[in-house]
């Protein structure tokens, strides 16, 4: 998957404050107010121009989603051995932008490769990134095809400017042109080992299941804090030990709890400080270990609202992806095109691309609905019978 660990090698990257819109969240827009008599400049028609293109991203970001929305295959070039031609399509970046390839486009792999030279990490958003630009070598390696949105001004004209006079000594571009670009990554050497693999690991941290499994580990960690404090009971007086450890254990995640989940519950830190407060003035083990349960319990319910608050959606950040779009995985040997993997592309859930995958069964349906509702009838058959009986 490409992460803020793979990010393409000549992209700029974010400034470490975490300044880029999308590292801060959702934003607050304003939007110019026209009125008769206004003296209009270039900034307030430019304005205009942008509070529209950043509500279209932040739909984009928030309501469809990153990825390949359709097209964009990569395939072998057959004229040249270290190239590949990438399809028409249409994908959406984490920033919102749309990136839209209006015809084949050509991409010369090992040009590229040839061109780039050694360069230090780089921080992403506080991150530290895998950003050593890729050598050619003879070795078989694997790449990640990026692609991005860009930006060309094009057709300059003549700018008119007053002084003295009108003079045509300056041109400006007056069209923004929507592009793109091609960027290769190095793939990460450590992948896991598929025989190892659980299907944790397969779930991300920052999903609603990653989410959970989260919450659930915490509970096993309690449950076995409560196993270790109930055990030798039949012996208090010489767990005295062993109950403080298990209180403070509690406790501890209580705390680490109360710190990492939103806070919802306001009266918890005094209904902590309550629960160790009699903690430590119980004169006998079964005391202590009443409160030591009590301390359970109020963990247990922060990992049911642990559970609760992992159904809400956070608003995604750009940071955790990186810019632009995977495409493909190129395996490069003996410096040719060895392979060229599609499916390593994130492909957005879109309504067309559902109709795509599952067209056989709503077709079958549909044929069986409309045999059911349009042309089985039981008054025609009844009506038939009917009429056989009386004949």
């Amino acid at each position: 998957m490409y992460t803020s660990k793979t990010m393409p090698v000549n992209s700029p990257p974010h400034a470490t404050n975490c300044n880029c819109p999308t590292c801060r969240g959702v934003n607050c827009f304003e939007r110019p107010r026209f009125f008769g008599g206004q003296r209009l400049t270039d900034q307030d028609l430019e304005s205009a121009q942008r509070y529209v293109i950043e509500k279209n991203k932040l739909h984009n970001r928030y309501l469809v989603g990153t990825g390949v929305v359709c097209g964009l295959m990569v395939k072998c070039d057959p004229c040249c051995d270290g190239s590949v031609v990438i399809e028409t399509g249409y994908a959406i970046d984490c920033d919102g932008n749309d990136i839209m390839l209006c015809q084949e486009a050509s991409f010369d792999v090992l040009g590229y490769l040839k061109k780039q030279k050694q360069q230090e990490d780089l921080p992403y958003c506080g991150h530290t990134v895998y950003n050593k630009k890729a050598q050619f070598v003879e070795e078989k390696k694997e790449y990640l095809l990026i692609l991005s949105y860009a930006e060309e001004m094009a057709k300059p004209i003549t700018a008119l400017v007053r002084d003295n006079g009108c003079n045509n000594s300056r041109c400006e571009p007056s069209r923004i042109r929507e592009t793109f670009r091609f960027d290769l990554v190095e793939t990460r050497t450590d992948k896991p080992d598929l025989r190892r693999l659980k299907v944790s690991d397969l779930i991300p941290d920052q999903s609603f299941l990653g989410q959970v499994i989260a919450c659930f580990k915490t509970f096993q960690e309690v449950v076995r804090a409560v196993q270790a404090s109930g055990e030798g009971e039949r012996n208090l007086a010489e767990n005295t030990a062993a109950l403080d450890g298990s209180f403070k254990q509690i406790r501890n995640l209580v705390m680490e709890f109360y710190k990492k989940e939103p806070v919802i519950r306001c009266d918890l830190p005094a209904k902590i400080a309550v629960i160790e407060k009699g903690f430590q003035a119980a004169d006998t083990p079964e005391e202590k270990q009443k409160f030591a349960v009590y301390m359970a319990y109020l963990l247990i319910q922060l990992m049911l609202d642990c559970v609760c608050n992992a159904l809400l959606v956070r608003c995604p950040e750009c940071c955790n992806e990186g810019e632009g779009v995977v495409l493909a995985c190129i395996t490069l040997q003996g410096n040719k095109i060895e392979k060229i993997c599609n499916i390593v592309r994130k492909q957005l859930i879109t309504g067309p691309s559902l109709q795509y995958w599952i067209q056989p069964l709503f077709s079958s349906l549909e044929t069986i609905l409309g045999f059911i509702c349009c042309d089985f009838d039981f008054l025609d058959r009844i009506e038939q019978q009917l009429s056989q009986q009386l004949d």
